[in-house]
């Protein structure tokens, strides 16, 4: 009668699980199993980048979250290669969930691991590298538009200060009127710095503009599409 058969032992891989807190200028690390024992914990400074590295790959195989906060893009292109899975959480959603699973809504490195063994993590939106620059060049328009309205609003308040403020105050005859204005040294000195500031925003709103035509003009096909679709 033939023995029991035996096979060699295979190892079997098992898939850590780690929540990172990332902050101004510390990362705080945590690392769980399946069934949210903690491995370890770890912190690096922010510009420990090296070290970090180095430290992900040691970890063998694993998952990885963290929220989605102003600035975790740098580190996302540090581990990605390294991770078998990065979870981006949307904090919002994520307190909702801690609240009511854990009496508190704070979301730390270990609460962010532990439900990334639970699958608990609410997944939020990483924006392609392309949508990123669109919304910078966005925001910069934005921010110099608000700057000139701001401009705008105090030239308009220190002319009717002088009852002399006009609908075509930004007109060049509306200009010119508010030049010869008789105003007293202090308000001068003022309306000349703050014109000062207005052709300069002038300037910096054509240079966006441009920069957003420029960008616009390297549009991949299917977003070139959907640009002349709402522009139709």
């Amino acid at each position: 009668m033939f023995g029991e058969m035996w096979f060699p032992h295979k190892e079997k891989t098992v898939t850590k699980f780690v929540g990172v807190d990332l902050h101004k200028k510390l990362i705080v690390i945590c690392v769980v199993d399946q069934d949210r024992r903690v491995l370890t914990t770890q912190r690096f400074l922010n510009v420990e980048t090296e070290r970090m590295a180095a430290w992900h790959k040691s970890l063998g195989e694993f998952e990885l979250v963290l929220e989605a906060t102003a600035s975790y893009e740098w580190f996302l292109k540090l581990v990605e290669p390294l991770a078998q899975r990065i979870v981006l959480a949307h904090p919002g959603k994520l307190r909702i969930i801690a609240e009511s699973t854990r009496k508190s809504d704070k979301v730390d490195a270990r609460v962010l691991a532990e439900f990334l063994a639970l699958d608990m993590i609410p997944p939020a939106y990483r924006p392609t590298p392309r949508q990123r620059a669109h919304r910078k060049l966005v925001r910069r328009r934005y921010y110099v538009r608000s700057r000139m309205t701001s401009i705008k609003n105090r030239l308009r308040h220190l002319a009717a200060e002088y009852n002399a403020d006009r609908d075509d105050l930004f007109t060049v005859e509306g200009l010119r009127h508010l030049r010869k204005l008789p105003l007293e040294p202090v308000d001068r000195f003022l309306v000349q710095r703050l014109l000062r500031e207005l052709k300069l925003y002038r300037e910096e709103l054509k240079a966006t503009n441009r920069q957003i035509a420029a960008f616009a003009g390297k549009a991949p096909p299917a977003e070139a599409q959907q640009r002349k679709l709402l522009e139709s």
